[in-house]
């Protein structure tokens, strides 16, 4: 799905705009009328006069923002598993998309020290665009989907990252490739942010519980949560020691009781 342009001015101007669109490798749908003003409005959004003596930087920066536009919305988004077993003011998707991206640099960044050929850059990115998607569909708990065939959520996902990625041009085929390589654990990087992602979850559900939230359990007999650690040892230790610390203080608290 394409970004809506809307020009009234030149033929050459239609031209001249067309160009850049191109060159920013763009999906648009261009609606003009002739006139002499040069209006040019970018998915509703009216640009400056300006424009026309520098194309490329506005639609440049007119994209981008459109694009932050489903970023920033991640921030509304709750994630919708702690909702669903009675956490009254869960965090946002966005939230846990920096606490994650945290996770996975450092990790990144310890394995590198131990040896390991890793682009600590390309996890960051990985993890900072994974949940995209979710600004479109919202964030679906595990209860629901038990009702969702597999095959029609990963589509659904799919194509909602794809047209919220899809208005950045020639960017968009870079995130689209860094959602692939997540989507198929097809590199380092991508295990790394598989884990760290899995592992942020269980560590955040050990923080929940520790603030006197309960009912939690799901979260850590959930098959899913647990098949991205073991790949590396390093990912085990920090699985098993998130565990214990949660053993540890439900111990400490059933002592106390």
């Amino acid at each position: 799905m394409g970004i809506r342009v809307f020009l009234r001015g030149s033929e050459e101007l239609k031209r001249k705009l067309e160009d850049v669109l191109r060159k920013l490798g763009t999906d648009y749908v261009l609606y003009f009328e002739e006139g002499d003003d040069g209006v040019l409005e970018i998915d509703g959004v009216s640009l400056p006069d300006e424009w026309k003596e520098s194309p490329e930087l506005y639609l440049r920066a007119a994209l981008l923002l459109r694009f932050m536009h489903d970023g920033i919305r991640l921030k509304l988004v709750p994630r919708s598993g702690w909702w669903y077993y009675g956490i009254k003011n869960p965090e946002s998707v966005a939230e846990h998309v920096y606490s994650m991206s945290l996770m996975a640099m450092l990790v990144a960044e310890y394995l590198r020290e131990m040896g390991e050929e890793i682009d600590v850059g390309k996890v960051v990115r990985m993890a900072l665009i994974h949940e995209l998607g979710e600004s479109r569909i919202g964030d679906i708990h595990l209860e629901a989907r038990r009702y969702i065939p597999r095959g029609e959520l990963d589509d659904a996902e799919r194509r909602a990252f794809s047209d919220v990625a899809g208005v950045m041009g020639n960017i968009s085929r870079r995130i689209l490739e860094l959602y692939r390589e997540f989507e198929e654990r097809s590199s380092r990087e991508a295990l790394i942010v598989r884990a760290a992602d899995k592992l942020e979850l269980l560590f955040q559900a050990y923080m929940y519980e520790k603030f006197g939230y309960r009912n939690l359990e799901a979260f850590w007999e959930t098959k899913e949560n647990f098949r991205d650690f073991f790949h590396h040892e390093f990912l085990e230790v920090l699985f098993r020691l998130i565990r214990a610390l949660r053993e540890h203080g439900l111990s400490a608290e059933s002592g106390h009781s």
